[in-house]
């Protein structure tokens, strides 16, 4: 165990036990509070000198080490009018209350006050836990400290259990801001252990008129040592975590809205079960519907945002969808001319020549003399030519023909269910169709191709495209136009 920690619940054990067996247990009770608060100042003074944080976390413990100096002064205050007047030692001094709950509106002030960062989208429901919890806590004050027997009725009863009511429901904002928030002063552990010791000190004065009738206060002054251990916990445990980033992915609360719908709903049926229609149903009646209110607001929010988040994830995978199409479209096609490319072609011909057909026909085709436009009128005439082209050979073939472009100037065309003399007649359009005038870079130009057949009804494909290239160089050899292989 860290020695500091084991030194706090050495203090802390030894003096329950002094405050079980000694005669005068409230001083034992207010000088152990005292030691474990100035104990907290030292701690949070130490941590706000730490180098290795921001600002925000060096001033939270600056703000942290004064409440502890003013929880101290408190304790001793109180441990000196405990050893004057023993007949106070269970109950709330004045001037050391007021200290101790200046302490504690010191450390709230400073968790509420400081701009953490939290995202806006949850901002909404953020307010809705707020208010669920803030309801929840006045319910319960209301049903513990304000109606009933032992109920708070003299003036200063109600004046430090409403001070302990206040301290309460500010400390359950700090808890729910401190759970939301993304980036906070303090890590999550040492941020939870110091709001339970505000909450204890809260509820230690919200329940003050109670403890006046215990009729043993020893265990009020054990039960009162309890937020200042938590608090010399809390700073430990931030002194014992490396330096880190304290940006946190946000967990919401699911369990909230249900635990606060449920308890002024058990407090209901409890009373009317016990005493019927009383003043206590009633405020437990209304807390239920209120709280049920808001509960219904908060899912709701959350089912819109729900529904945003699906539809945020169906429009993210339609436009994967669509990217994935442009992905595959550009994989199989030329960028230059649309058409179909080499890849495109030879899964094309590898599906044809899998399926029962009369025949097919490879045509190769050579621009000539496309290096010569290349070189007298730039590569955009160049490119522009080869579109020209692209789109000549498109009108020539049939439907369930493909043309595409392998690269450069050359082109193939694959006939589907064709013959020789079929293989002829397209070469014909084609050659015809690419010998027209174009318009390319404002001059007038009459290309011409050179054209390479292969024909067979059985032939693999790539023996045919072997034998169509040899015939396309033939056929430029010859100036022939076109050369049947």
């Amino acid at each position: 165990m860290d020695r500091i920690l084991g030194a706090a619940l050495l203090v802390f054990g030894v003096a329950a036990i002094l405050v079980a067996v000694a005669p005068d247990p409230g001083v034992t009770a207010w000088v152990a509070q005292a030691v474990l608060e100035v104990t907290f100042a030292a701690l949070s003074w130490q941590l706000a000198q730490r180098r290795d944080q921001d600002t925000v976390a060096q001033r939270f413990w600056d703000a942290a080490a004064v409440a502890g100096l003013i929880f101290t002064a408190g304790a001793v205050l109180r441990t000196a009018i405990s050893a004057n007047h023993p007949a106070t030692v269970g109950g709330l001094a004045t001037v050391p209350t007021i200290l101790l709950t200046a302490g504690a509106g010191v450390l709230l002030a400073f968790l509420l006050a400081r701009p953490w960062r939290s995202g806006g989208r949850v901002r909404k429901r953020l307010w809705l836990d707020m208010s669920i919890v803030l309801i929840g806590a006045a319910f319960a004050v209301w049903i513990v400290t304000l109606i009933g027997r032992g109920d708070a009725h003299r003036p200063g009863q109600l004046v430090w259990t409403m001070t302990g009511a206040a301290i309460l429901l500010v400390a359950a904002l700090a808890l729910v801001r401190f759970i939301y928030a993304r980036s906070a002063p303090v890590r999550r552990l040492a941020g939870l252990t110091l709001i339970m010791a505000i909450v204890l000190f809260g509820i230690g004065h919200v329940v003050n008129a109670q403890l006046q009738n215990v009729p043993d206060v020893r265990a009020v002054l054990v039960g009162r040592m309890v937020p200042a251990l938590l608090l010399v916990a809390g700073a430990r445990f931030e002194q014992l975590r490396n330096p880190a980033p304290r940006d946190r992915t946000h967990r919401a609360m699911a369990g909230l809205p249900f635990v606060a719908v449920a308890a002024p709903q058990v407090v209901l049926i409890v009373e009317l079960a016990t005493s019927g229609l009383t003043q206590r149903a009633w405020g437990a009646l209304a807390g239920t519907v209120i709280v049920t209110g808001l509960v219904m607001a908060r899912q709701h929010l959350v089912f819109m945002e729900n529904a945003r988040l699906v539809r945020g994830l169906d429009e993210t995978v339609a436009e994967l969808g669509r990217q994935e199409a442009r992905l595959r479209y550009a994989a199989r096609h030329d960028h230059l001319t649309g058409l179909p490319n080499r890849a495109a072609f030879d899964e094309w011909a590898k599906s044809l020549g899998a399926r029962d057909s009369q025949g097919r026909a490879v045509l190769l085709l050579d621009l000539n003399e496309f290096k010569t436009v290349n070189d007298t009128y730039g590569h955009h005439a160049g490119d522009d030519l080869l579109k020209v082209v692209a789109n000549r050979l498109q009108r020539c073939v049939r439907p369930d023909d493909l043309v595409a472009r392998l690269g450069g100037d050359e082109f193939s065309v694959l006939l589907a269910n064709a013959s020789t003399a079929d293989a002829v007649a397209a070469a014909h359009r084609i050659m015809g169709e690419v010998a027209k005038r174009a318009r390319i870079a404002g001059r007038t130009l009459r290309p011409s191709a050179s054209v390479g057949i292969a024909a067979s009804p059985d032939k693999p494909f790539e023996t045919l495209l072997r034998d169509a290239d040899e015939a396309m160089y033939e056929a430029k050899r010859r100036n022939s136009g076109f050369h049947l292989a």
